[in-house]
């Protein structure tokens, strides 16, 4: 892939066969689209401090995803973590957000952090910093969209959406900004890694995310009672739910 309008056009193809499909993986594919084509529009509208340099990052970040996904269905071993969320797919018990977070966290927790040093390898990972920081605010302005689209779907999520005005958001918008500040680290660390040791940084920085993902399939403030009744409260209708995800796009 040369282009960031490649990746989308990949991430298109894994929507339209989770749809056909009916698989949950079309959920987490749906926000990361949203997310790429945000970043797209601010690369052209010249947001960042190196333009070029962050289409080449972001080609390698989401390279990272569509290569984990490929491999996964050829069978090939992947890391832990993207593991983890391709499997839950199988999971009918998971809330459409726990789908969601397993994706942002292997994405943003693994990948980032490596595909940043992979640009800006040998210790000159310091004059991305910017760049880096910038991409939280365009997640942050694609949050709303996504919150909008899980109303539609799960309608406890607009309650507390209305109760909260809209406040509930800081708190994914939180947890994404501390996923990315820890990818930051990941970042300098593997940039200032020899090559012939970058292999091992990626297992630790997987192991490490691999036990995040296990805490997002049995998260603690979640008793399986209140998972259950939540669940019920969701479309079960996946080809459907990834249809009001996909309108992400065309805010």
């Amino acid at each position: 892939m040369k282009t960031i309008e490649q990746v989308l056009e990949k991430l298109d193809e894994i929507i339209i066969w989770a749809k056909e499909n009916k698989n949950p993986a079309g959920y987490f594919a749906c926000t990361y689209r949203a997310t790429t084509a945000q970043v797209l529009k601010e690369i052209q509208q010249k947001k960042f401090e190196d333009n070029a340099r962050m289409t080449l990052m972001d080609i390698a970040f989401a390279k990272r995803y569509l290569d984990a996904w490929d491999d996964y269905r050829k069978g090939k071993k992947i890391t832990n973590s993207w593991f983890i969320a391709f499997e839950a797919a199988k999971n009918n018990n998971l809330l459409i957000l726990q789908h969601i977070f397993l994706g942002m966290n292997a994405h943003i927790n693994l990948d980032l952090g490596i595909s940043a040093a992979s640009i800006m390898p040998n210790r000159k990972i310091n004059p991305l910093k910017n760049d880096f920081d910038h991409i939280n605010s365009v997640i942050a302005s694609v949050n709303q969209n996504v919150q909008d689209s899980l109303n539609k779907i799960c309608y406890p999520v607009a309650l507390i959406d209305q109760i909260s005005n809209g406040k509930d958001n800081t708190v994914l918008d939180f947890a994404i900004s501390k996923a990315r500040k820890t990818s930051w680290t990941t970042a300098v660390i593997s940039s200032n890694t020899p090559n012939f040791l970058k292999e091992s940084v990626i297992s630790i920085v997987d192991y490490a995310a691999a036990k995040v993902a296990a805490q997002i399939l049995n998260p603690k403030m979640l008793s399986p009672a209140l998972a259950k009744q939540l669940k019920n409260c969701e479309s079960n209708n996946v080809v459907k739910n990834i249809e009001i995800l996909e309108k992400i796009r065309n805010t």
